[in-house]
């Protein structure tokens, strides 16, 4: 990595006081190399490499730390120096620090904003909590579609310096209502005495300020757009989403999604950042309710060990983790091909039949089959001495079809809880996330256990009789 090779130089002049010459090597590097490099440094040494970047490059790389670098630095740096980035910062990046810090440390950054940044700040902080509006920035191209294309090509050299994205333009009405978009080039190609308005076609796609934030990964994929205008109420434009933020909300969403596949609660911080209490919080609570669940397998088991004589019942046991593992297997394959094809939008919460027909077939063939390699396996574990001899031996046909039958039967209803258990979540409005990994095994092993039991004693009642 570039900041490793680096970074031993970066040392050194700062060792030697070289302040002239780690300036002019700091403004070699690209903003992103600038963060990497910074988030391993500490203390004075993080302080002197901002104080030699220039404000508008300090700022970039500000937004570009992780939310801890960015604390760190919110105790290092003097208020002119902060006061600086903070200004210059985009609204969107500024708005995600502030959102994440504590309340009374955001109110003292905001105070030391400029009039026009702390008006911008507040704006953006008054949306809700995950919306569009949290994510967007004011810093946008505004024309009227009487404008002549000569005008706006002006008006761009103008304003251009202050703006985030120039790749499209917003065509808006005398107040300030969206009409369309016009994308640069189509300008640049355009009759420089044609006006804006005999460009666009007025069917803008657009997001509104106060949908939640993953509506927008929704329409970026849709479009294909690299920045999409954002609306209030009254459909006044009021700022634009890029590409890139949006990106970053879906890293976030695929972050917690994983987490809430392997129980973990979603972590505020990295992974070293997070503290020794933060960690528990985290994690015992889902570790002590999956616990609790498979309390519920022992219960199922001791209820059937008073049914069976010991020998028996130990035989029985011993083929049980091969049916719990398959099912629990089969659950959480079915369940990952679901919760994907709801995040990609292949499917709805609506479709549940069109799942529920093709998977009843797909979960009987896939049970047959692997009944059969059960059946199979457990004649050869019978063959090669499992189990002694005497009566189980003479009833290891029976045993062996009850292996059988019962891992055909938890696959098949394995497979329609991992299809239908997402759906159902989404339907309610929970995310379905949760219904993989852990929870969804736990739930198979009760269930494959009273599959099996009931069934292997049934048969054992049979062949008994």
């Amino acid at each position: 990595m570039l900041s490793e090779a680096i970074q031993p130089e970066i040392r050194e002049l700062i060792e030697r006081k070289d302040f002239a010459t780690l300036k002019a090597a700091l403004s070699s590097l690209e903003p992103a190399d600038v963060a990497e490099l910074a988030g391993e440094l500490e203390g004075q040494e993080l302080g002197v490499v901002f104080r030699l970047l220039p404000r508008d490059k300090a700022a970039k790389v500000f937004s570009l730390l992780e939310l801890e670098g960015q604390e760190r630095l919110l105790e290092i740096l003097s208020g002119e120096a902060l006061t600086g980035i903070l200004n210059d910062m985009a609204p969107d990046d500024r708005t995600d620090l502030l959102e994440e810090l504590p309340e009374d440390v955001a109110q003292r950054l905001i105070g030391s904003l400029s009039r026009t940044e702390r008006a911008v700040a507040i704006d953006l902080l008054q949306y809700p909590a995950d919306s569009i509006g949290r994510l967007m920035t004011p810093e946008f191209v505004a024309v009227k579609e009487n404008w002549s294309v000569r005008r706006v090509l002006e008006h761009i050299r103008q304003v251009a310096p202050q703006k985030e994205t120039l790749n499209v333009l917003y065509v808006v009405d005398g107040e300030s209502r969206l009409i369309d978009g016009v994308r640069l080039e189509d300008l640049v190609l355009a009759d420089p005495d044609e006006t804006v308005g005999g460009i666009i076609d007025r069917h803008p796609v657009y997001l509104s300020a106060f949908a939640d934030r993953e509506e927008a990964i929704d329409i970026f994929k849709k479009y294909d757009e690299v920045a999409l205008p954002v609306v209030d109420g009254r459909d006044a434009l009021v700022g634009i989403v890029t590409f890139d933020d949006v990106m970053d909300v879906q890293e976030e969403e695929n972050t917690e999604d994983f987490l809430k596949s392997v129980a973990v609660a979603t972590l505020e911080q990295p992974y070293f950042a997070t503290t020794y209490p933060a960690m528990l919080r985290k994690r015992l609570p889902w570790l002590m309710l999956l616990f609790a669940a498979e309390l519920l397998t022992v219960l199922a088991l001791t209820s059937f060990e008073r049914g069976l004589e010991t020998a028996i019942f130990a035989l029985v046991v011993l083929f049980m983790p091969l049916i719990n593992a398959t099912a629990g297997n089969t659950g959480s394959q079915m369940a990952g091909l679901i919760i994907r094809g709801l995040a990609v939008r292949e499917m709805e919460p609506r479709d549940w039949w069109r799942v529920l027909a093709r998977e009843l077939a797909l979960g009987a063939t896939m049970g047959f089959l692997l009944g059969g390699m059960g059946v199979a396996a457990v004649m050869m574990l019978f063959r090669s001495g499992i189990g002694g001899a005497g009566a189980l031996q003479q009833g290891q046909w029976v045993n062996a079809a009850g292996v059988g039958v019962s891992i055909a039967v938890a696959v098949m209803v394995a497979n329609l809880a991992g299809a239908m258990i997402p759906l159902m979540f989404k339907r309610i409005g929970l995310d379905p996330a949760v219904t993989s990994g852990p929870f969804l095994a736990s739930m198979m092993d009760v269930t494959g256990v009273l599959i099996y039991f009931s069934i292997a004693a049934a048969l054992l009642s049979l062949w008994h009789a």
